[in-house]
């Protein structure tokens, strides 16, 4: 975990130096955890850059690092796809991992009206990109979302995120079940 700490702020560090095309932080909040996430893509380019960190009262904490291509070629499209992956570390009370995660997200505006929209996200990672004892681990989130203002959402989604341990039959749950938040972009 601690070596995912570092890589954090270094992305954070260099995010800072880099010219990014705006940004947006989501908030989301259940009644026993809460998600912040950092996300920026850099200018003149389909790179796209995230940071997160979720806390469950319970069930440990899960942080990742993310790095993804989106599709620039159609900037009024009301679909904005992006694929790549994330580095996750867990830690759940005595087990604590990490692992490389292959998925993407997505966002649809819903064209008939205005202001709604969906989105969600999902990554996994088999055994063979995961590190430590972790045998495998998944983490997703579907979303429907309402334009407050033209930079600010509220939604209401379901989020899923768990990891297996190597020699245990166990799933171990860091968050399954319905959250509300704020995407605010910048």
């Amino acid at each position: 975990m601690k070596a995912l700490k570092v890589l954090f702020s270094g992305l954070l560090l260099s995010v800072s130096m880099q010219s990014m095309a705006g940004g947006s932080i989501d908030l989301s909040l259940a009644n026993d955890s809460a998600r912040l996430e950092y996300d920026a893509a850099k200018v003149g380019s389909g790179l796209h850059i995230s940071a997160s960190i979720m806390h469950h009262e319970e069930d440990g904490d899960l942080a990742s690092l993310g790095l993804h291509v989106v599709d620039v070629r159609e900037p009024n499209s009301p679909l904005y796809l992006g694929v790549g992956g994330k580095l996750f570390g867990f830690k759940d009370g005595d087990v604590d991992g990490g692992a490389l995660g292959v998925g993407g997200f997505f966002s649809y505006q819903i064209p008939k009206v205005p202001g709604l929209s969906t989105a969600g996200y999902v990554y996994y990672a088999p055994k063979v990109v995961s590190f430590d004892a972790t045998e495998n681990l998944t983490d997703a989130d579907i979303r429907i979302q309402y334009g407050l203002l033209p930079t600010a959402r509220v939604y209401m989604g379901y989020r899923y995120s768990s990891f297996k341990i190597e020699d245990n039959k166990k799933v171990f749950m860091l968050e399954e079940g319905i959250h509300f938040g704020l995407k605010v972009d910048f």
